[in-house]
């Protein structure tokens, strides 16, 4: 009888098991950005992407020569920014702002998005906290 049960599952386990992997190998881990630190930066935002399945914030930062290089960071998913007082509407090309941010590993010019503080000096955190111990909403739009 056992044999008879395990004659069932094993094929009907093959057949099924795709179905349910591609989302889980779909989705990538923040495990390329240095989760021991937290850096600040200040600069314009040149865009900011309010799409699924992450939000992106795209700068323009200048180095100490004057050179401007374009900076990207990963954020969290529109709804859960949403739930934080996040808009679509809330960056606009131009805006000065600061970012907290996980920084890539590699060293490349970006990371993990953590916080923006604007110049009226309002502040909102990412999904994932501000990265400063504080977590959750600081202040909504």
């Amino acid at each position: 009888m056992h044999h008879i049960a395990l004659r069932l599952v094993v094929p009907i386990a093959l057949f099924l098991g795709p179905f349910f992997a591609p989302p889980v190998l779909a989705h990538h881990s923040f495990a390329v950005f240095d989760q021991t630190r937290v850096h600040y930066v200040r600069g314009t935002v040149k865009d900011f992407e309010w799409i699924n399945p992450h939000t992106w914030l795209h700068m323009e930062l200048a180095g100490a020569n004057g050179a401007v290089t374009i900076w990207t960071f990963e954020g969290g998913s529109p709804e859960q920014l949403a739930s934080l007082g996040w808009r679509p509407e809330i960056l606009h090309a131009g805006d000065r702002i600061e970012i907290g941010f996980r920084p890539l590993k590699n060293g490349e010019h970006g990371g993990q998005l953590m916080s923006v503080k604007f110049a009226n000096g309002q502040h909102v955190c990412s999904n994932r906290g501000c990265g400063d111990g504080a977590g959750g909403i600081l202040a909504r739009f």
